[in-house]
């Protein structure tokens, strides 16, 4: 039985209670939060230790693992602390608010041989696992641009913005996807609702091999979208978050110079054109999957997909997007500063 402990109980913490508690062969055995009425949520449970002092939790040497779902600004000393007690973590994204904050808690879960793993929940959603297989097996083609849309009225939060909030999503999916991390970014926001943090952002990302990249968050848009479209060769692929029915579709018609010149010097353009295919995807709970592949490392020792490494990347960007929008300039990530 691996014993969990839980740091937070707002908005997400309740649901990772839930669903760890859901696995077999897990058990939450403790909860922390500052908010009584957070804990009251679960007060009725039995078994369940509940305290205002996390420390409680990283004292207690029979819990292997602890989640940490607090706002974004207190990640980086918790999960510092709980790797610190020979604790595996799983925490909320981001991972930390700075790049040098991120990079050493890597560090440290290397040095202390602790599992770290960050809650981009996106990478285990099986319509983005099945983009991810039409992509690699060359069905759309070469990649051309990938564009997506974030957008809902609030939940506008106070410690991190727009970008903060809602791109990471996205980075980390763009980065799942094309299998690396972006290499330059340009961005403009604007802060219409409260001063200093952007509700509304429009991101540009260059990946390597000339693959561009398109995000547009807002906190302020009374449209609810969540949306990802990625265009290729040969099809394009279309991932709609709020679909049930048809989460993902595949366009098989697409523009390639795969006849390349001709004899007067010209590209000769192939179109493609085809069927539009809705695949079946066996449908689980993305949350699930997730928590489910952190015990799996915690038992294995093995690293996942979305690890601390990812989860730096995913900052990494975040804080250069940070940057272009307030230098208003293109960023180079290779000449970014880790500050």
């Amino acid at each position: 039985m691996i014993k969990i402990g839980i740091i937070g109980l707002g908005h997400w913490g309740p649901n990772y209670f839930r669903t760890f508690n859901s696995l077999n062969g897990v058990k939450v055995v403790w909860c922390s939060d500052l908010v009584e009425e957070n804990l009251n949520k679960i007060r009725h449970y039995p078994d369940i230790s509940l305290t205002k002092n996390y420390m409680e939790i990283l004292a207690d040497n029979s819990v292997a693992a602890v989640v940490v779902a607090t706002p974004a600004a207190t990640h980086y000393n918790i999960v510092r602390q709980c790797l610190n007690a020979e604790k595996d973590v799983l925490a909320e994204k981001p991972l930390a608010l700075k790049l040098s904050e991120a990079l050493e808690l890597c560090k440290l879960a290397d040095e202390k041989n602790r599992i770290l793993m960050v809650g981009h929940t996106f990478l285990f959603n099986p319509g983005i696992r099945k983009i991810k297989e039409f992509i690699d097996s060359g069905e759309l083609g070469r990649i051309y641009y990938l564009n997506a849309t974030r957008t809902h009225l609030g939940l506008i939060r106070e410690d991190v913005n727009a970008v903060w909030d809602l791109a990471a999503h996205d980075i980390s999916i763009f980065n799942y996807l094309i299998g690396k991390p972006p290499l330059m970014v340009d961005a403009i926001g604007a802060c219409h609702l409260k001063r200093g943090r952007e509700d509304v952002a429009f991101i540009n990302l260059t990946y390597p091999d000339n693959v561009i990249a398109n995000i547009h968050v807002s906190w302020e848009d009374s449209n609810k979208e969540r949306t990802v479209r990625i265009v290729g060769g040969k099809a394009r692929i279309v991932f709609n978050d709020l679909d049930n029915m048809e989460r993902v579709k595949i366009y098989e018609k697409g523009f390639s110079c795969e006849h390349g010149y001709s004899d007067y010097g010209e590209f000769q353009l192939f179109l493609r054109d085809g069927d539009i295919i809705s695949p079946k995807i066996e449908m689980s709970e993305p949350l699930k999957l997730m928590c489910s592949n952190f015990i799996e490392s915690v038992i294995k020792r093995t690293r996942s997909i979305s690890d601390g490494k990812n989860g730096y990347e995913v900052v990494k960007a975040l804080y250069a997007i940070e940057k272009s929008l307030a230098d208003k300039c293109f960023i180079k990530f290779d000449e970014l500063r880790i500050e």
